[in-house]
């Protein structure tokens, strides 16, 4: 930032990852390619381990994990090197130490994550709408709320440095009203080759899979509340509220959603209900489909630095 390099506010606001890389690289940027896949690797495994100990209290197999490891997401993120493993890892990390009464770690480990994608808001209010239904102490709100201060202060700082708000640009993800962003994603479907008809095909699944999710998620904040549920129901709102550009980008759609999928397995784990395991199965479908259009679909492109 002090050479005036990287001007793209929206991406340093997300200063972990990169930092992460660039510190195992020391600073040769021939090794970025390399340490970027390391740090992705790294803390899908590390997400792996902490979603493992979570299943275990549930008495669940270990190996329920894979539907988080081998997520559609997972596969994507590595694939493209975006920070997202290491966003969710972290908030996984953040979800295990709250559970287990340590909000000093959960707050760390919250801001942290804040630092890898401002996105993590979206598990961030239903923790916070959760902790006081149970606990009705506003210091514990407060406390909670600690971990957006690393945040705000980098966003101050980029925003100095760089004139522009990188939370403006975020935010354009995000429509005010409810379904257009499917509703205009609809409006430019064409019928194509092979190909283009995969490529649709495989974001209405992903819309159908949201409504069906929606549905029963309804159906389950019905008969109980729970933390998990209030996580997978503010997966499913930002579905609604999510612009056409970004049901036009299957890549995108599955790093914003990324967070779904363990919350899945731990709702799962929580109540062992025939329709959230049916949803988690299909999450496995959906990662066969993603790598089929990986393989056949979806164009390459080369490793820039930029």
């Amino acid at each position: 930032l002090e050479k005036g390099y990287f001007k793209n506010a929206y991406r340093q606001q997300r200063i972990l990852y990169p930092l992460m890389a660039s510190l195992l690289a020391f600073g040769k940027e021939n090794l970025l390619p390399y340490t970027l896949y390391v740090v992705n690797l790294l803390a899908l495994a590390v997400g792996m381990y902490v979603v493992i100990l979570i299943l275990k209290q549930y008495s669940l197999h270990p190996l329920w994990s894979l539907f988080y490891g081998l997520s559609p997401s997972s596969i994507m993120t590595i694939q493209y090197d975006l920070p997202s493993p290491m966003s969710i890892g972290l908030i996984i990390a953040a979800i295990y130490f709250y559970i287990n009464r340590n909000l000093l770690l959960t707050v760390v480990f919250m801001a942290l994550s804040f630092l890898t994608r401002e996105d993590s808001i979206v598990v961030f209010v239903p923790l916070l709408i959760w902790d006081y239904q149970c606990n009705r102490q506003v210091k514990r709100i407060v406390l909670l709320m600690s971990c957006l201060i690393p945040f705000f202060l980098w966003q101050l700082f980029v925003t100095a440095k760089l004139e522009n708000a990188p939370m403006a640009t975020s935010a354009e993800a995000i429509s005010l009203i409810p379904f257009s962003g499917i509703l205009g994603y609809l409006k430019t479907i064409e019928f194509g080759d092979v190909k283009q008809i995969g490529r649709q095909f495989s974001t209405l699944l992903v819309f159908s899979y949201f409504v069906a999710l929606s549905i029963i998620i309804i159906k389950k904040l019905a008969e109980a509340r729970h933390l998990f549920y209030y996580m997978i129901a503010a997966y499913c709102l930002l579905a609604v509220f999510t612009v056409p550009s970004q049901w036009d980008n299957y890549n995108g759609l599955l790093r914003m959603f990324y967070g779904l999928f363990p919350f899945l397995l731990f709702s799962y784990g929580f109540k062992k209900d025939r329709l959230i395991k049916g949803s988690v199965y299909f999450a496995g479908v959906l990662s066969f489909l993603t790598v089929i259009r990986i393989l056949f679909i979806s164009p390459v492109y080369p490793f820039t630095i930029w």
